[in-house]
């Protein structure tokens, strides 16, 4: 079982253990951790760093020396609603402070705004650097209610905080994203990075020829109404009524821990439209994409850079995607697929019916889908980029 936090040594926590800067990354969801990270973290270890990687697991035990990095499990617990995560704010402020003074990390990198905020509170008055990624903005961005209005302002605030105590800096995935923090909540330009995504491997994927067939399209989401995949299932319900016999396949499963997460009654509504198939999570998405004409990424916005996009961009695909931040990092209308409106059901029905009219047009954009993922979002390419941000730091750091 992987250590908890009150097992770890202390005599042997400090920084700099055998020589090395520790890295401490805090997330979530260690299987998020695990899928988008990952590569990352390994980088960080075969370039000197003694990487910790620290959140909730809801899985097996890990085995020891499973991965090159060690895992602390923490328990933090997802709240249901935003009222309610407001009210755990502290208990956990405490518990990854206790976490901080027992690991003492030269390096905390926090992953996802609730880490990044949770982290930059925990981290007050400590001698650590620290690195804050925004991986979208996500529901409290989207939502226009007051109180997710006045959890944005307080994100603000906790960002800017960090920024001047600890010379905070910040990954955005998408330039639209970096825009909102500077201009809407104060941060410093020269603090704030784009790092686009987490990164593909074409290499890992091959290319299938388009299947013969009734088009199939394919959502790769978790299911979220966020998500805009209520839209994808009410564009197909228009194209077959129209006389396209296509499907559509949604890979994912919903997050009760979200807000915005679909209940089962829209669940079972959706599995019994004609054409819709619900596959629940799957974990290798390549036969799904294979089997595919284009990928759909209908998102009604708070994205970071959809990493289902980078996956069937990396399988050859022609992505459709809605026009938000985020998705047009990887979408250009025409080149790499289309482009939609969000939230247009009558748009993304015309944009899939005009994938299902020229499947050679879908065969070529992906193609091209395929060459701008390995020029622009390589998993190589995004290590560089994170170690070089680290490096930064630490250099800094070390004049201080």
């Amino acid at each position: 079982m992987a250590a908890q936090p009150s097992n770890i040594d202390t005599d042997d926590a400090g920084p700099n253990r055998r020589g090395k800067p520790r890295l401490l990354y805090l997330s979530t969801d260690l299987t998020s951790f695990l899928s988008h990270k990952k590569p990352v973290a390994d980088a960080a270890v075969q370039a000197g760093y003694d990487v910790i990687v620290a959140g909730s697991w809801p899985g097996p035990a890990f085995v020891p020396g499973q991965y090159e990095f060690e895992i602390v499990e923490i328990d933090w617990r997802r709240a249901p609603t935003m009222f309610a995560a407001l009210l755990r704010v502290v208990p956990d402020i405490l518990r990854v402070r206790r976490l901080l003074r027992v690991l003492r990390p030269d390096l905390l990198h926090n992953i996802d705004l609730k880490p990044a905020i949770i982290g930059s509170l925990a981290a007050g008055g400590l001698p650590v650097k620290i690195v804050n990624s925004i991986n979208g903005l996500g529901f409290a961005f989207v939502d226009t209610s007051l109180l997710s209005r006045l959890v944005r302002w307080g994100c603000g605030l906790v960002l800017r905080r960090a920024q001047w105590a600890s010379a905070a800096a910040t990954v955005v995935q998408n330039k639209d994203d970096a825009a909102v923090l500077s201009e809407k909540l104060g941060l410093a330009v020269e603090t704030i990075h784009v790092i686009r995504g987490s990164g593909v491997d074409p290499r890992d994927f091959d290319v299938a020829p388009i299947p013969d067939g009734p088009p199939n399209f394919l959502v790769l989401s978790r299911l979220l109404h966020i998500k805009g995949i209520h839209v994808a299932v009410e564009a197909l319900r228009r194209v077959r009524a129209r006389g396209t016999p296509a499907t559509l396949t949604i890979a994912g499963a919903p997050d009760p821990g979200n807000p915005s997460s679909v209940d089962a009654a829209t669940l079972a509504r959706w599995s019994s439209a004609d054409g819709v198939t619900l596959t629940g999570q799957v974990a290798d998405v390549r036969p799904l994409i294979a089997r595919s004409l284009a990928v759909i990424q209908p998102s009604l916005g708070g994205e970071g850079l959809p990493k289902s996009l980078l996956e069937a961009a990396a399988g050859g695909r022609a992505l459709i995607a809605t026009d938000v931040p985020g998705n047009r990092e990887i979408v250009v209308d025409g080149q790499t697929g289309l482009s939609v409106p969000p939230d247009d059901a009558e748009a993304l029905s015309a944009a899939m019916e005009a994938a299902a009219a020229r499947p050679e047009t879908c065969r070529k954009w992906g193609l091209a889908a395929r060459e701008k993922a390995a020029a622009e979002f390589a998993t190589s390419l995004i290590c560089r980029q994170h170690l070089a941000l680290y490096r930064r730091i630490v250099a800094l750091d070390s004049r201080g």
